[in-house]
């Protein structure tokens, strides 16, 4: 008993020491608040296809790569962004049990200020479930019909009235995949294994109007085409396995070849494209930027890039060629100066800056993180 009263009145003794916390000033906590839009300016927007869990889009300013935000999206899906920046669409699967059962494919439709999702289209289940790739979800030219590639594995492609919010028709493309929307009116293309490109042109109800098959702009088995293209002088820029660059036009009815160019001529090496989203037209200068990688071999079109070259389209040559490390996707601003961006394969996002009087080469000006499998890569001022 001694002992306890020694220990109660140590404890009395030292509470006396102690500062009186009860005359502290009072807490005040931190109010937490919401943006109600991001912050203005050109962006820079990244698909994070995720394999195993919700995907986003990811917004970025174009500028100097901060973080803006994301927009929430499902498992294996796609992206496209408006050509006003103020709009962006997602084809995505929701799936109820991820590795089996139910699948819902909806194509959602955001407002990027506020990073939101404002309405969306339930899908017949037949969407493609790959990784992403620009020719896969697509909208004509007059912005009234969104294209949506299918693959069950059979191929077609469904088209959906953005003003209606209801799909109109889907559009059987037997052996042909990828969609390449014409430069005016709500026409599109898509690429066949034998070489040749078949064109459809709807009409204002959203169905199926015309189609027209085109000659043969490719050789499948000697050298095939990636399935990306950038859209150049009202047409698009095709490139193959082995290193040509193939211009496509439609101004008189299906795509057909205009002109082939050899980008590699010349170059010792064994130099040849490469990556998912691997050619960007910057419009104004008529400068093609392309992923490559040395030592090429059957198998090796995914490979990242070592370089990335400017070629100039019209003037038929090679301007400039900068090292880079694990790029596989691209992207380029419509500037004069233009700004070039890449995916890695190990999560970035890189900024690149370009000088003209050097030929385009690339200099470094920023990285942010990523996450999942960024193949998908759009800037829009």
């Amino acid at each position: 008993m001694a002992t306890l009263s020694r220990l109660a009145l140590g404890a009395l003794c030292a509470a006396a020491t102690l500062p009186a916390f009860a005359h502290a000033e009072e807490f005040t906590p931190e109010t937490v608040t919401l943006k109600e839009t991001i912050d203005p300016g050109p962006n820079v927007f990244v698909y994070q296809q995720e394999l195993k869990g919700a995907g986003s889009i990811a917004v970025f300013s174009k500028d100097d790569l901060a973080f803006k935000g994301f927009m929430t999206a499902g498992v294996m899906g796609q992206m496209l962004i408006g050509a006003d920046g103020k709009t962006a669409y997602g084809q995505s699967n929701y799936m109820k049990r991820l590795t089996h059962g139910p699948n819902e494919q909806v194509l959602e439709i955001y407002d990027i200020a506020k990073l939101s999702a404002t309405r969306e289209v339930i899908l017949p289940p037949k969407a493609t479930q790959a990784l992403g790739y620009v020719p896969m979800l697509q909208q004509t030219a007059t912005g009234k019909f969104l294209l949506v590639q299918n693959a069950t594995p059979a191929t077609s492609v469904t088209i959906v009235d953005l003003a209606a919010g209801a799909v109109t028709e889907e559009i059987p493309t037997p052996g042909c995949y990828g969609i390449y929307p014409s430069a005016s009116g709500d026409k599109f293309a898509t690429a066949c294994g034998d070489g040749t490109f078949v064109s459809f042109t709807l009409g204002a109800d959203g169905k199926m109007a015309e189609k027209l098959a085109g000659e043969k702009a490719f050789d499948v088995d000697a050298d095939p085409v990636f399935i990306t293209a950038a859209p150049y002088d009202g047409g698009y820029v095709f490139v193959t396995y082995g290193g040509k660059a193939i211009v496509l036009k439609d101004a008189d009815g299906p795509l057909k070849t205009v002109e082939t160019i050899a980008l590699n001529d010349g170059i010792e090496g064994n130099w040849a494209p490469g990556g998912y989203e691997l050619v960007a037209v910057n419009a104004k200068t008529g400068v093609l930027f392309i992923t490559m990688h040395p030592d090429a071999k059957d198998g090796s079109h995914k490979a990242a890039a070592h370089e990335i070259w400017a070629y100039d389209l019209k003037a038929k040559k090679l301007l400039s060629r900068s090292p880079v490390e694990h790029i596989v996707s691209i992207a380029v601003s419509p500037d004069d100066k233009p700004v070039l961006f890449g995916t890695t394969e190990t999560g970035s996002l890189l900024r690149f800056e370009t000088d003209p009087a050097a030929g385009y080469a690339l200099k470094a000006a920023g990285e942010a993180g990523l996450t999942g499998f960024p193949l998908v890569v759009q800037v829009v001022e």
